[in-house]
């Protein structure tokens, strides 16, 4: 099965265009001034904001007002519609997903300064970054969530190369089970044998991963 291609980050066209072979991948910073932030809290719902106001590390608030502003802002360009009008839902397991247009499927993940949004039309994607910490005590991680065959790789792998390898194994886990709808409870099935992976990097000291189903063939990077 040949790897998905990636195309390099560059500003969006004017005009998107989405097929069902293509899948498109959005970067952007979360660290905005005060009056940027409050432009995109107007553009959230009552219960967006509310969520907000509930994060008690204010940084963490405005990191979800801009994830979800920055959201709403790129689908309406799918969707030509305001982004105030666009409405969400979300499955039993909690993943969101739009209530009015089924034909298209989006993922949204964030760390540190940078969030990211995988858009695709007529199948699920999933996606997922990661801020690499040099403090993480990622064995412990690794004891918790990883497969005794992830185990036994990770200890194969040279001592200098492990957090690096772990991150990329993580990331891969994490955007697989987005891409599935469920959480770190349940393994990857062998249903989703179609579903393919790919390594990314966001940014300097960032680590991405998304998985698709394997039609797709290219994945277009978009910088907001």
């Amino acid at each position: 099965m040949s790897s998905v291609q990636l195309t390099c980050w560059q500003p969006s066209p004017t005009r998107l265009d989405l097929d069902r072979q293509t899948a498109h991948l959005w970067r952007f910073r979360l660290d905005l001034s005060a009056a940027e932030i409050g432009t995109l809290t107007h553009l959230l719902s009552a219960e967006e904001q509310h969520r907000a106001t509930r994060l008690r590390d204010p940084a963490k608030g405005a990191h979800f007002i801009v994830g979800r502003g920055r959201l709403r802002q790129i689908l309406a360009r799918y969707l030509d519609c305001p982004p105030t009008v666009i409405e969400f839902s979300s499955t039993a397991q909690g993943k969101p997903h739009l209530t009015a247009c089924k034909g298209l499927s989006f993922n949204l993940a964030h760390a540190g300064e940078w969030g990211v949004l995988l858009v695709a039309a007529g199948s699920e994607v999933g996606v997922d970054i990661e801020q690499i910490d040099p403090r993480l005590d990622f064995e412990q991680v690794v004891a918790r969530y990883f497969s005794a065959a992830e185990e036994s790789a990770m200890q194969r792998c040279p001592a200098p190369r492990q957090r690096r390898f772990f991150f990329r194994l993580w990331t891969r886990k994490e955007a697989g089970l987005k891409y599935q709808g469920c959480g770190f409870s349940a393994p990857l099935s062998a249903t989703d044998s179609k579903a393919r992976s790919r390594l990314f990097t966001p940014a300097r000291g960032y680590l991405g991963a998304l998985t698709v189903v394997d039609r797709i063939a290219v994945v277009q990077r978009w910088d907001f």
